[in-house]
């Protein structure tokens, strides 16, 4: 498996325009942008794009639903997750994937002077590591055993 430490977030992050949406804005809103969207969270940030927060769904069935409150009337601000744990896109992956397990979060914005340059997911790590992996022939042993092993 490949042990390569020098890879960039910006190599897989999805960056800019991203989808995000001022602290004012309510949590009906983000939901719908992140249902038309089809996204799972939504950065919150002010007017010059500096992140204050992040909204993941999640966040909206802990925070909204399941505690009965109208979710026209909850803002961003009231339910969102923060400080923002960011990471430089310059970072590497190996550092944000640790980042990630270190606060056991699924979506890391990448940040440069305080303003959002993307955001990397579990999902564009482990793509990068099938990528990257994919070849390997111990993997490529566990993968066909594990198929054998539950057909």
């Amino acid at each position: 498996m490949s042990t390569d430490k020098t890879a960039q977030v910006q190599k897989i992050m999805t960056a800019l325009p991203l989808q995000t949406a001022p602290p004012t804005a309510s949590v009906k809103e983000i939901a719908e942008q992140m249902n038309a969207h089809k996204k799972g969270a939504i950065v919150i940030v002010d007017a010059q794009n500096r992140p204050l927060g992040i909204i993941t769904e999640r966040d909206i069935v802990r925070r909204v639903v399941a505690e009965g409150r109208d979710p026209v009337r909850v803002t961003a601000l009231d339910v969102m997750s923060h400080p923002v744990i960011s990471v430089d896109p310059d970072v590497s992956i190996y550092n944000a994937a640790l980042v990630m397990t270190k606060y056991k979060i699924r979506r890391l914005p990448a940040v440069r002077d305080n303003v959002l340059h993307g955001i990397v997911t579990a999902t564009d790590l482990a793509r990068y590591l099938y990528e990257k992996n994919r070849q390997d022939p111990t993997l490529q042993a566990m993968s066909r055993f594990s198929l054998i092993e539950h057909a």
